[in-house]
C-alpha cells in the first residue's frame, strides 16, 4: 500500500475529528464528511468523563489509561479552550454487600496501577463538604479523572483542519464508494463525488452501515444515551473533584454529575432508557430532584436542555480499529468511550494510515475479528 496524501474522514464526532486533526497535523490533505453537523450526535450527549475506572479487560483499561494521560498534550496541540477539567472522581457504596464488591474493584484497579483509593467519610466530607453521603459503607476517590467539552474539542480539531486547507462537508451522507480494484478511489455522497486515496469511517452508530457498503459486516448494539443540562449554577458544584457518581447498590435512580466550565450542570445516569431518552422534561426535572438529595446546591436548578442519541457500541464492547483486509485504504474507527480514547485513537490511527504500519497496541481491536 502506498502512503496516502489525501484522506476523507467520514464522521464529524470527537473521534473522527481527532483523527482528521492528527492526519492534518502530519501534513496530509484531509476532508471531513458529516451527515449532520459536527459533534451534534453521541459526542454532544456524552457525559464526557475521562477515565479508565470501569474498563475491562486489563488491556482495554490500559488503552484508556494511556489516552487519559494524552489529553493534556492534546489540549496543548489544539491551542484553544476545550473545557478540560481535572480533579478526579468520587463515589461510594451504601450496603455491606456493595462495599465488598466496591473494595474488590478498588484492589483490582490498584493492582493495575490506577490511582484510586478508599477514603474515610471524614476525608470525603473534608474534600467535598457539599455532598450528602448519608451513611456510606465505603468511599473511593480517583484523582486522575477529568472531563471535557466534546463540542469544543471537535470545533478546535476541525478549525485546525480548515487552516491546513481541508474542507468540512456537513449535512451530507455517504451513499457509496467507487473502487479501483480493491482500493477506494472516490466517496459518493448525497451531494457530490469526491476523489481520495484513503478513507476513514468514524461515523459513530452509522459506521456499521457504511462499512457494509464495502462488504464488511458487524452488528451495532442498540444503546441509547441521554444527559440533562441545567441552567447555570453560580457557585462551584464541587470543591475538588470533577465528577460524582451516586451509590450503585441502592434501588432508585443512578446519578452522575459534573459541572461544565460555564457553570451549567450535566446530569447523567438513570437516563439511558425510558422517556428521558425521548427528551421527557418531566423525567429530566425528576433527575434534578434526585440529584439534590446528594447535592443540595442543585435543588433550585432548572432543565435547560435534554440531549439524547444512540451511542456507538461494538458487539463485544471493545473498539473496532484498523484497516480492512479486503479494502486496505479503508480504515475503521468505531468505539464506545470515544471521549476518553479520542487523543490516542486520533494519534495512532493517523500514524497507521500515513505510514502503513500496524501498531501492537491496537492489535486486539482489528476489524477482522468479526469477519473470520
Amino acid at each position: 500500500m502506498t502512503h496516502p496524501k489525501h484522506t476523507i474522514v467520514i464522521g464529524g464526532g470527537i473521534v473522527g475529528a481527532s483523527i482528521a486533526f492528527h492526519l492534518a497535523k502530519s501534513g496530509m490533505q484531509v476532508d471531513v464528511i458529516e451527515s449532520q453537523q459536527p459533534a451534534q450526535q453521541a459526542s454532544k450527549v456524552s457525559y464526557a468523563w475521562i477515565n479508565a475506572r470501569d474498563k475491562h479487560p486489563f488491556g482495554y483499561h490500559e488503552l484508556n489509561r494511556r489516552s487519559q494521560d494524552m489529553w493534556r498534550r492534546f489540549e496543548d496541540d489544539l491551542q484553544t479552550d476545550i473545557g478540560l477539567v481535572w480533579g478526579g472522581e468520587m463515589r461510594w457504596s451504601a450496603t455491606e454487600t456493595g462495599a465488598m464488591q466496591f473494595r474488590s474493584r478498588i484492589t483490582e484497579l490498584q493492582e493495575w496501577g490506577y490511582s484510586i483509593r478508599e477514603i474515610s467519610l471524614e476525608e470525603a466530607t473534608e474534600l467535598e463538604p457539599g455532598i450528602c453521603f448519608g451513611n456510606p459503607t465505603s468511599v473511593s476517590y480517583t484523582d486522575s479523572d477529568g472531563h471535557v467539552d466534546p463540542e469544543k474539542v471537535v470545533d478546535g480539531c476541525l478549525s485546525s483542519v480548515r487552516q491546513t486547507g481541508g474542507l468540512i462537508h456537513t449535512n451530507e451522507s455517504v451513499t457509496n464508494f467507487i473502487k479501483d480494484r480493491n482500493s477506494i478511489s472516490h466517496v459518493v455522497t448525497t451531494k457530490d463525488t469526491y476523489p481520495c486515496d484513503s478513507v476513514v469511517i468514524a461515523a459513530g452508530t452509522e459506521t456499521p452501515k457504511i462499512a457494509e457498503m464495502l462488504g464488511y459486516k458487524f452488528q451495532n448494539i442498540h444503546s441509547p444515551g441521554a444527559t440533562v443540562i441545567t441552567n447555570i449554577l453560580t457557585e462551584p458544584l464541587f470543591n475538588s473533584i470533577a465528577a460524582m457518581h451516586s451509590p450503585r447498590d441502592l434501588e432508585g435512580v443512578l446519578i452522575n454529575s459534573r459541572q461544565l466550565t460555564d457553570g451549567r450542570v450535566m446530569i447523567h445516569g438513570g437516563t439511558h432508557s425510558g422517556s428521558i431518552a425521548d427528551k421527557s422534561i418531566e423525567d429530566a426535572e425528576m433527575l434534578i430532584q434526585e440529584t439534590a438529595k446528594y447535592l443540595p446546591s442543585t435543588r433550585d436548578l432548572r432543565v435547560q436542555e435534554v440531549r439524547s442519541a444512540l451511542r456507538p457500541m461494538p458487539p463485544d464492547g471493545l473498539p473496532v480499529l484498523g484497516r480492512l483486509v479486503s479494502t486496505p485504504n479503508a480504515y475503521i474507527s468505531y468505539t464506545h468511550s470515544g471521549v476518553t480514547l479520542a487523543p490516542l485513537i486520533g494519534e495512532i490511527a493517523a500514524l497507521e494510515i500515513k505510514t502503513g504500519v500496524e501498531t501492537e497496541i491496537l492489535a486486539p481491536y482489528r476489524p477482522e475479528r468479526f469477519n473470520r
